[in-house]
């Protein structure tokens, strides 16, 4: 009976979910085995692009599902929920990736993160919100990094995707809640019309993504030359939802 037990590795079209992937379809040779990918409208384009790579050089199907009663989006979860973020996270989160995920679990799978070496908290924060769900942190177990991951994918020989090629360090969204200041200026450099869409958005719900001292910094506001990139970029977006709150972008 046990080797009918499903595992599913959740492949979010980062280079982490992908190499913890390959690991696990090795590590779990005689079980059910499915790649699964929760799909988000406003992710790269490219995204899929890497999907189909990957399925063909690995010679691994990856599933798509999502929540199509809401068209994938971030924005109409925002819109539905009037909401945008707040102290406990983001609601696109919540509905798109951790409901769609419930949705689809039994309680008898073996689940696959990319949690990486780097990432002991989030695996802690993960356990503790999720103690009824077998999950198996493949990489962070055996010590492998982000840097490691993405060296994987190089030598798949599959181009990484665009948003790491433009210097972002994971592959969430084109226009993440979680980023900071100058994570949106270099939104606002690479791709305007999703900065302008988060903008009226921000306004149309009277709610800033971004805030310092003096309180809320509206995008169609926001200086050009306010924040740090790397520093202010999103953690990368999987089941749970987290930024840091405590520094103020300057």
């Amino acid at each position: 009976m046990s080797s009918k037990r499903r595992v599913i590795s959740w492949f979010s079209c980062g280079a982490a979910s992908a190499f913890a992937t390959y690991l696990a379809r090795d590590k779990y040779k005689d079980r059910l085995f499915e790649a699964v990918y929760c799909r988000v409208a406003e992710e790269h384009t490219d995204n899929i692009r890497f999907l189909q790579d990957y399925e063909n050089t690995c010679n691994m199907p990856v599933k798509i599902i999502g929540d199509e009663r809401r068209n994938y989006s971030i924005y109409d979860v925002f819109e539905e929920r009037n909401f945008i973020k707040g102290q406990t996270g983001a609601p696109c989160t919540m509905v798109l990736k951790k409901n769609v995920r419930k949705a689809y679990e039994k309680l008898s799978d073996t689940q696959i993160f990319g949690y990486t070496a780097e990432e002991e908290s989030r695996v802690d924060r993960f356990l503790d919100a999720n103690n009824a769900v077998d999950a198996d942190f493949i990489l962070f177990d055996k010590g492998y990094s982000k840097k490691d991951c993405l060296e994987f994918v190089k030598d798949l020989g599959i181009e990484i995707p665009v948003m790491y090629r433009l210097g972002y360090n994971n592959n969430n969204c084109v226009g993440c809640v979680k980023g900071g200041m100058g994570y949106w200026n270099k939104i606002r450099v690479d791709f305007p019309e999703a900065f302008n869409r988060m903008a009226k958005l921000e306004r149309r719900i009277g709610h800033a993504v971004n805030k310092d001292k003096d309180g809320p910094v509206y995008l169609d506001v926001l200086a050009t030359d306010r924040g740090r990139f790397k520093a202010d970029m999103p953690s990368d977006c999987g089941f749970t939802c987290e930024w840091q709150q405590g520094e103020l972008n300057v």
